[in-house]
């Protein structure tokens, strides 16, 4: 994937901003997703020289190139965009140059990486490339739900967010932030609000994707944008959401990951996802998260990779009458949850029981009848 030209609608871009970031902030956040990009473009060419090295292995290299963000986020008082490029670029080069000698062909490829770092930099805006990430993810779950044969979600799924960038952590007095931290007790770096207060516009705003700064960004935080903002439109903005945290934020997890790879396997053109990106949540994430989606999520992965091949489909299946769940008089909000509590149990019981009922059933709610009365 190249350095696209930058013939972005920036006024579109400028529309869907919130409060403008502080320049300093700004400039960092450009350079640090432009420095990103650049080495997601050589990621093939760094396999390849570290498969051949001897002394300097893959993870160790990102590990370099994260220890110089840290410095540059924590440290940096650059002035303008060009300064901030020139201060990253000479943290960087201090890692580089601790193994040079010995690894010329890795060094040369992070040497190419600050060349087109600041051959870029004039013209970059991290708010175009988020966007860019954002149509991707959004994208992403158009084909993830294109299947689904439920009205509500195909209403749903022409549903689209602006993607905003909050400076500073969400409060404690916020209650839309406490739905917002399936990854280890603190908000996740990016969230789903059906309502936002735009203290810029002095307004309420509908359907916002929000990203939030913090000086912790690493280049696994990038890679995992697109399957961060694919989670919010596959689990909260094109599916319904009623508190369900087991499916919403645990079970969804993992169908969107195993979407994420899927799409990676079958060359999907327009993604054009690297296969670090198609692995980021189990490679990144899992471990971060919570131990209520962090359950739930792992028993989405252990059902999908047990059904016969004659019952594959019912992982799907469960994905999309779930994310379309509605209540009714007789069932309340918290079903989606019954349903699945009901399925790990039968799962971890009787997986005999559970596979003739699931062949004698047609849908979720009439495999849950069944599970009770067998």
């Amino acid at each position: 994937m190249e350095l696209e030209t930058w013939n972005l609608e920036l006024d579109e871009v400028r529309r869907n901003t919130s409060m403008p970031l502080p320049e300093r902030v700004a400039f960092k956040l450009d350079v640090y997703t432009l420095a990103c990009r650049v080495l997601l473009d050589r990621l093939d060419n760094l396999r390849l020289a570290t498969q051949a090295d001897t002394r300097l292995d893959y993870d160790t290299c990102l590990e370099r190139f994260d220890e110089a963000l840290e410095r540059f986020f924590m440290r940096s008082s650059a002035v303008d965009r060009q300064h901030a490029a020139d201060q990253f670029s000479t943290l960087l080069r201090a890692e580089v140059d601790l193994f040079r000698a010995s690894s010329p062909r890795v060094a040369a490829i992070f040497d190419d990486t600050i060349a087109a770092l600041h051959h870029n930099i004039g013209t970059w805006q991290h708010q175009a490339e988020l966007e860019r990430l954002h149509r991707q993810a959004r994208w992403l779950s158009q084909r993830f739900f294109a299947a689904s044969p439920w009205p509500v979600t195909q209403i749903r799924r022409q549903q689209t967010c602006a993607l905003l960038i909050e400076y500073g952590a969400a409060t404690a007095d916020d209650p839309l932030a406490q739905l917002a931290e399936p990854f280890g007790y603190r908000a996740a770096p990016a969230a789903y609000y059906p309502c936002y207060w735009d203290d810029d516009r002095g307004t309420e705003r509908s359907d916002v994707l929000l990203v939030r700064f913090s000086f912790e960004h690493t280049f696994a935080l990038y890679l995992a944008y697109p399957f961060l903002f694919l989670h919010e439109y596959t689990a909260h903005v094109h599916a319904t959401d009623h508190g369900n945290e087991c499916f919403n934020d645990g079970w969804m997890l993992h169908a969107a990951a195993s979407f994420l790879h899927r799409a990676w396997n079958s060359g999907l053109e327009q993604p054009g996802l690297d296969l670090e990106q198609a692995n980021v949540f189990y490679d990144r994430l899992y471990p971060r998260l919570n131990p209520i989606p962090r359950r739930a999520c792992r028993f989405a992965r252990d059902f999908e990779s047990w059904l016969p091949d004659h019952l594959r489909h019912w992982f799907m299946q469960i994905s999309y009458e779930l994310a379309a769940f509605q209540t009714s008089d007789s069932e309340q909000a918290t079903w989606p949850t019954h349903f699945l509590n009901r399925l790990e149990h039968a799962f971890t019981t009787d997986r005999r029981r559970l596979q003739r009922a699931l062949e004698g059933s047609a849908h979720c709610r009439a495999l849950l009848s069944s599970l009770v009365l067998s």
